[in-house]
């Protein structure tokens, strides 16, 4: 199963591609999608335009994108809930199962401890992947990170789905 984790962001997004078949987990891709216009019009024009072109490449069959959390700041709330529907769109268009985690599940879920710092999330990432060097920015790692809370959490989602039917 290939899966790209989506870490979402106004100017930057992180993204990691993983695969897991047979309980081996590796790197396919990471990177980010920067875009530094002054309209969000355009920025978000630019963040679907890349993630599609990304999706069509790699070719994953799930998306693991981080949820919304509480920002003291309303304005940055509404423009990440913003982004988050751009990726969601293009991730759904392309025929992908969308899966949403909150950043405390993903720690846990990489680290162990829900309130891990970025450096404690990188370094686990670097681990777990047998990287050579920590992936940045933090969005990068982020973006990881939850690509394999899905990976530890979808058998679990499935069981729930299971018993919801």
């Amino acid at each position: 199963m290939r899966i790209i984790g989506i870490d979402p962001g106004t100017y930057t997004t992180g993204y990691g591609i993983i695969d897991n078949e047979g309980g081996t987990t590796r790197v396919v891709a990471y990177g980010c999608i920067t875009n530094k216009s002054k309209r969000s019009s355009e920025r978000y024009l630019a963040i679907y335009s890349a993630l599609l072109d990304i999706i069509r490449e790699y070719k994953p069959q799930h998306c693991s994108i981080e949820s919304t959390f509480f920002l003291k700041n309303p304005k940055v709330v509404m423009r990440l809930g913003e982004v988050r529907g751009v990726l969601i769109l293009a991730a759904v268009q392309e025929g992908l199962e969308v899966f949403e985690y909150p950043p405390l599940k993903v720690k846990q879920s990489v680290v162990g401890y829900g309130k891990a710092d970025k450096n404690q999330v990188g370094r686990m990432v670097k681990s777990i992947l047998a990287l050579k060097e920590l992936p940045k920015p933090d969005d990068v790692s982020d973006a990881l990170a939850l690509a394999l809370c899905h990976v530890h959490n979808r058998k679990t989602i499935k069981l729930n789905l299971v018993k919801t039917i």
